[in-house]
C-alpha cells in the first residue's frame, strides 16, 4: 500500500471507492491569496456551485509550482512528458457537503499536459511560456501564448521565511489549502475530480509579485492589498478519474 494513501485522517470525506489513475509531485508551491467579495465571482462560476467563504469573504488565489514525475497508475514517469511548470488561478466552492477548488485558468508550459488535462477534465488550461530559476530564492516568469490572452502574464520572486508548520483546523491557512476535490463543467454537466495528498507542510513566505490579466474579472483594488503568502517545498498527489455529478 502506498504510504500517502494510508494517511487519511486529514480528509473531510473518505477516499473514492475506485482506484486512483495518476500521480504527480508538486515542488516549490507558492499560495498567493486575496479576500474578495463573493458577488465579484458569482457570474464566473457555475451556478450549481456555492461560493465558499471564510469570515464572510470569498478568496482568489494564484498558485505557481513545478510539476514533476507525472505518471499513470501502471506506467512510469517519462522524463520529457512528466515535468512542467504551472500557474493556476482558483477560488473555493462547495457542492452539497463537499468543499473543493474551482479553477478559473491553469497556465502550463507543456502542450501535451495542456491538451491532456483539457480532454480528461475539461479544465481551462492555457499554454504559456514559463521560466523558473532556483538560487537562494525562487523566480518564475509566465506569459500566456494564446493570441487572445497574450497580455496574461506574471513575474514572481519568492522565498520561505519561517519554520515548517501544519495549519490548524479553523484557521484560514487550513481552509485555503486542505482541499481534496475540484470541480469543472463540460457542457451542461458538472464534473468532480477527486485528489489525495497528506497534510500540507507550510511556511510563511515573502514575495514580489506582478501580474496582468490573470484575474481580470476582479476589481484591481482588491488585488493591491498585501496577499497571504504560503510556501510548500514538496507534495505528492494522487488523482482519480473525473466523475459526473448527479
Amino acid at each position: 500500500m502506498i504510504r500517502e494513501l494510508l494517511v487519511q485522517s486529514q480528509r473531510p470525506y473518505p477516499l473514492p471507492d475506485m482506484n486512483w489513475v495518476m500521480s504527480q509531485e508538486w515542488h516549490h508551491t507558492l499560495f498567493v491569496h486575496w479576500p474578495v467579495p463573493a458577488a465579484s465571482l458569482r457570474e464566473h462560476i457555475p451556478q450549481e456551485l456555492e461560493i465558499d467563504t471564510f469570515d464572510g469573504s470569498a478568496w482568489v488565489g494564484i498558485v505557481p509550482f513545478q510539476v514533476k514525475k507525472t505518471r499513470g497508475r501502471f506506467t512510469p514517469a517519462i522524463p520529457f512528458f512528466s515535468s512542467y511548470l504551472e500557474v493556476n488561478v482558483r477560488t473555493y466552492v462547495k457542492y452539497g457537503s463537499r468543499a473543493g477548488v474551482y479553477f478559473f485558468s491553469l497556465d502550463a508550459n507543456h502542450l501535451v499536459a495542456v491538451l491532456g488535462a483539457k480532454a480528461v477534465f475539461g479544465l481551462n488550461y492555457k499554454q504559456a511560456k514559463i521560466n523558473f530559476q532556483e538560487d537562494d530564492h525562487f523566480e518564475m516568469v509566465s506569459s500566456r501564448l494564446q493570441t487572445a490572452d497574450e497580455n496574461a502574464r506574471m513575474e514572481l520572486i519568492y522565498i520561505p521565511e519561517t519554520q515548517v508548520f501544519f495549519a490548524e483546523p479553523g484557521t484560514v491557512e487550513h481552509w485555503l489549502t486542505e482541499r481534496y476535490c475540484l470541480w469543472t463543467k463540460r457542457g451542461s454537466r458538472l464534473i468532480r475530480g477527486d485528489i489525495h495528498h497528506t497534510r500540507w507542510e507550510l511556511q510563511r513566505a515573502q514575495a514580489e509579485l506582478s501580474h496582468e490579466m490573470l484575474i481580470p474579472f476582479v476589481h484591481q483594488e482588491y488585488l493591491t492589498q498585501q496577499p497571504l503568502l504560503h510556501y510548500s517545498k514538496y507534495k505528492k498527489a494522487y488523482f482519480w478519474p473525473p466523475r459526473l455529478e448527479k
